[in-house]
């Protein structure tokens, strides 16, 4: 999960929050910047932009969508809702998959194509994703904890319509269907236990005090310590803290660690203060930039330009190498000779509820929110409908 934008929203009355007495519809954009589509259904109902009425096609339908010729002819400055479509039997096929709820075509914001967004409950949205973002199959307290997780991220990006924001435009979904923001699954994806999760923890999501609604982050496995927003984006967000996670550790990937030349290094180095640290290296022999003693609870590298000390964070030097050479942010770098070796534990950014770590104190019995006390000792847990 990468997320993009994370300014802390107060929602100054208690209230405001319980103002949905409803279950609330979430908008999840499926496709993006789409040249065809095409839908399968039963008693598909269709809602075509600017039409009073609508158009029923009974029985079994599939509708095909062109969507070059129709994107030159709308309004560039801003994204379109061309149709919505929705069955009377429950689901529209989509590359295969089933979807319950609209699927709704917009144009999309860089005029390449249609969008493709599935507007549904936000329970809904919640029991196909937790097969996606953790495994359908482990125990149930640890579902439910990700659900109030994932709850809560989803309904910060709806209430503080962060997407459309970052836009600078209005946009006709609330967050995405991939790793920029959450996986989410379809129809076909949800099972007994990620309904029961759903169910069971339904309209609950994590406040720092009782009014404070913050982003809320998750990831695979920390490897022994959790880490604060500010240690790897830069922004702080209220109600964080690092929390140790001894649970995680007999649980996938035990360690990892890359290599490299001490020359490749110096590069990286100066690439990621040039982007953002707003310095450069000065020395150009490599031999020059010495590393000084590091640990994997250190967000900072400390190293010296020949004389010059400098500091670099070093979640800013993964983003650089990526996911596959630098699983985590919780590693250390130690210089060998002429070599420059990471060594780390953990996979994903480290923010947040550890999910293998949430999978190890539910099968010792810990209720989901035990689990979430633990990670977010800061935070409580609010039903808001």
């Amino acid at each position: 999960m990468k997320i993009l934008g994370m300014n802390l929203i107060l929602i100054a009355l208690c209230s405001s929050l319980n103002s949905l007495a409803a279950q609330p519809q979430i908008k999840v954009r499926i496709g993006k910047a789409l040249q065809r589509i095409t839908l399968n259904g039963s008693d598909i109902k269709q809602i075509i932009q600017g039409n009073i009425t609508s158009k029923v096609y009974p029985g079994r339908k599939r509708i095909r969508f062109n969507c070059a010729p129709i994107v030159k002819k709308t309004n560039p400055k801003k994204p379109l809702m061309l149709t919505s479509l929705n069955s009377k039997a429950g689901l529209i096929k989509w590359n295969k998959t089933g979807y319950v709820g609209r699927l709704n075509i917009v144009t999309s914001a860089n005029r390449k194509g249609c969008d493709l967004i599935n507007q549904m409950p936000l329970e809904t949205y919640i029991s196909s994703l937790l097969s996606k973002e953790m495994s359908p199959v482990w125990p149930i307290e640890a579902l439910k904890a990700q659900a109030v997780a994932a709850r809560s991220y989803a309904y910060h990006k709806m209430i503080t319509k962060q997407v459309s924001k970052d836009h600078g435009h209005n946009v006709f979904y609330d967050l995405e269907n991939s790793e920029k923001h959450q996986v989410n699954g379809s129809f076909f994806d949800t099972t007994a236990s990620t309904t029961l999760a759903a169910r069971e923890t339904k309209g609950e999501v994590l406040l720092v005090g009782t009014k404070e609604l913050t982003p809320i982050f998750f990831h695979s496995k920390c490897g022994g310590k959790t880490l604060r927003p500010d240690q790897v984006w830069s922004n702080y967000v209220k109600g964080y803290r690092s929390v140790d996670c001894p649970f995680c550790h007999k649980h996938g990937t035990k360690s990892w660690k890359h290599k490299m030349s001490k020359l490749k290094f110096r590069k990286l180095v100066n690439k990621t203060l040039t982007n953002y640290h707003d310095e450069s290296l000065r020395s150009k022999n490599s031999k020059l930039l010495r590393i000084t003693p590091d640990n994997k609870g250190k967000a900072f590298l400390r190293l010296y330009d020949d004389d010059r000390p400098l500091s670099v964070q070093k979640s800013r030097i993964r983003s650089f190498l990526g996911r596959k050479r630098a699983a985590s942010n919780y590693f250390h770098i130690e210089q060998k000779g002429n070599k420059v070796i990471l060594k780390g534990n953990g996979f994903g950014h480290g923010v947040g509820l550890c999910q293998y770590g949430a999978y190890e104190l539910a099968k010792r019995g810990y209720t989901y929110k035990q689990i979430l006390s633990h990670y977010f000792p800061e935070h409580n847990i609010k039903k808001i409908y």
